[in-house]
């Protein structure tokens, strides 16, 4: 009996354990996120009472695994996780073992592979939890209200009627075809879900402010709703946690996020979400082609594209910022978008194709020229990666107009010449600035008279008078490309064409110089569709050109004799990163030494106002100029300090 008994006591056991381990699985299949074959848009379906609530990107979604885990992907590691590793050791392992027949060692190989397919299959939204903490429900939206759904219906019915190319990139590229519904579910929401409350707002306030742009007679009204938007926007945006939740969703939110933050001209808060962004891709492996090979091909190519939009905002804004790129090229697997792709319309697809090639470029830019690594090279290496990126620039400058070339009819004929002229006149100018950066790294020939290379004066100069046909196209059309221009060609790179002929100026007294300087300035005179950001621009070049100008008339007196500046000038030299004309403390060390060819030059440099420093010597000075002209450009973000206001506006 005792014996029996005992037996019985084992088999409950057994039996509870049993029950421990089915549940355990249970637990572990609904932490899975299921992979379906059905492709699925961006834009998630209609929203539920359960998933609409902002709580879904905050803190309390952590509270549930399951809930979160509906939602999220896999973790993906790369090649050197001990996940690799282990998932190495279980092929070798099965190999050389396949043909052991003893069932006591295919149990245990069974076993193994099963830990390594859930070490595989890790999801984030377990990964990216914290297992103690308490819930804490985030900041809610209130008072910020939609703009009235009439309005809102009003401006779709627009937007599918009377397309505009400007928009109709973006709704292409996030593939927003459900946007209408989405919107809708918004609407009818009781509670805001985060990542489509920051879509839709970005969405309308495009919408409202181009065909605000557009219809006169609705202007003031489709304007105040975008302001509208805009609040929700930055409101939203401003309360992101930290942890965000790694879904789709929240991809397209940050990204459209980034391009607002761009509009206003903060590429600072763009750099922010986009390196979220950048984190969230690569989290779920989306630059990895490894990630694919067991998903069908339309969610692939669209998880994809949401890759390559974050991999576009953080190569071009790593060179604007001057800082390190969160995405490593050597890390990439998945391919390149091209016209080929299916599920895009060619066109948009082919430009966007060349879009990543081009930030791409912008990335290599900082890394090879501008980053302090870059700086301190000998002067032969840069030179030999000046060289390198000019060559690829040429090949795409090859690319973009043979693109150009092939979809011009096209395009003509869906958006018009005036549209068409201005995506290619601007692209030209913002690669011809690209051109001049590039050349700006590359060390002047040791003796020579200038402190700039031919090649990049001539690059300068044909940025200029490219923009100047690019704003006679803006002056003439009515969907007010002004601050698209501005944002996304000027203020979208670092524009040191204007600051090379700046010091070409202060060097020379280039008259010729000097007007393409006061003909830029006057270009960006006061406009109504201008930013502030823009409007700092206009004023800091202003500045500048204020500067030159003034620079030029006291060297110069009545009989032609060269004067010593002003005093005047000196300060305002002096704020805005040149020295005035007391000699520079240190420049010697600085690198100016005996044999450099340019010791002399530099010393009647100094003695005319010049700060030594922007003749390029050696990488220390090549780190200083950089770090000025960001510093000029910051003050687009900032401000103007009061000594830089000279000049007036």
């Amino acid at each position: 009996m005792l014996v029996e008994h005992a037996s019985e006591k084992k088999i409950d056991h057994i039996d509870r354990r049993l029950d421990g381990v089915v549940r355990l699985l249970e637990e572990l299949k609904t932490q899975l996120p299921s992979r379906s074959p059905t492709p699925t848009p961006v834009p998630v379906p209609a929203v539920t009472a359960s998933s609409s609530t902002v709580a879904s990107s905050g803190p309390t979604s952590h509270a549930s695994h399951s809930t979160n885990a509906e939602s999220t992907e896999n973790v993906v590691e790369g090649e050197s996780s001990l996940t690799a590793h282990s998932v190495f050791a279980n092929d070798l392992l099965q190999k050389v073992m396949s043909r052991d027949s003893r069932p006591e060692m295919k149990e245990k190989i069974e076993a193994l592979r099963h830990m390594v397919e859930v070490m595989k299959k890790q999801p984030a939204a377990h990964e990216m939890t914290y297992p103690h903490a308490r819930p804490v429900r985030p900041a809610a939206f209130e008072g910020c209200d939609l703009p009235p759904i009439e309005k809102t219906v009003q401006v779709l019915k627009l937007a599918k009627s009377h397309q505009q190319l400007g928009l109709a990139w973006i709704f292409e590229l996030f593939e927003m075809d459900r946007f209408p519904e989405t919107c809708l579910n918004l609407y009818m929401a009781d509670d805001y879900n985060v990542a489509h409350f920051i879509t839709v707002n970005v969405s309308l306030h495009y919408l409202f402010w181009t065909y605000g742009s557009l219809l006169l007679d609705r202007q003031a009204e489709y304007f105040r709703l975008a302001h509208l938007c805009g609040v929700n926007i930055e409101t939203a945006l401003s309360s992101l946690p930290l942890h965000l939740p790694a879904t789709d969703d929240m991809l397209v939110a940050l990204s459209l996020g980034a391009f607002y933050a761009v509009e206003l001209a903060k590429p600072s808060l763009a750099w922010i979400l986009s390196s979220k962004a950048s984190e969230l891709c690569q989290s779920l492996g989306y630059h990895r082609m490894a990630t694919f090979l067991h998903e069908s091909p339309e969610p692939a190519r669209r998880k994809q594209f949401l890759f390559w939009i974050a991999f576009i905002l953080d190569k071009s804004l790593s060179l604007r910022l001057g800082r390190s790129s969160t995405i490593q090229c050597n890390d990439i697997t998945v391919p390149e978008p091209t016209s080929g792709n299916p599920g895009h319309t060619p066109m948009i697809t082919a430009f966007f194709g060349l879009w990543v090639i081009g930030s791409r470029l912008q990335g290599e830019i900082y890394e090879l020229l501008y980053c302090p690594g870059a700086i301190n090279q000998p002067h032969h290496v840069r030179r030999s990666h000046a060289d390198l990126l000019l060559q690829r620039l040429e090949e795409l400058d090859t690319l973009t107009e043979a693109e150009a070339k092939r979809w011009d009819g096209l395009s003509r004929e869906s958006c018009g010449n005036d549209m068409t002229d201005f995506f290619v006149l601007s692209d030209h100018v913002l690669r011809l600035s690209i051109r001049t950066l590039i050349h700006r790294a590359m060390p002047n020939t040791p003796g020579s008279p200038t402190t700039f290379s031919v090649a990049c004066i001539r690059a300068a100069r044909e940025t200029l008078a490219r923009h100047q046909e690019c704003m006679a196209v803006v002056e003439r059309t009515k969907v007010g490309l002004f601050s698209t221009y501005m944002n996304w060609t000027i203020l979208f790179a670092p524009f040191v064409p204007f600051i090379v002929l700046f010091c070409q100026v202060i060097e020379t007294r280039d008259r010729a110089d000097l007007a393409r300087l006061e003909g830029f300035v006057a270009s960006l005179q006061p406009h109504t569709a201008a930013t502030e950001a823009v409007d700092k621009l206009r004023r800091l070049f202003h500045v500048l050109y204020s500067v030159a100008s003034q620079y030029v008339e006291s060297l110069v007196g009545a009989t032609g004799d060269v004067q010593q500046p002003s005093t005047e000038v000196d300060t305002c030299l002096a704020a805005l990163g040149f020295s005035s004309s007391q000699p520079v403390p240190g420049q010697q060390e600085a690198g100016f030494l005996p044999g450099s060819g340019m010791g002399d030059f530099n010393e009647q440099a100094s003695q005319r106002g010049v700060n030594p420093m922007i003749w390029m010597g050696n990488g220390t000075q090549l780190e200083d100029w950089f770090y000025n002209n960001q510093q000029m450009m910051t003050f687009l973000e900032d401000g103007f300090p009061e000594e830089v206001r000279w000049g007036g506006s």
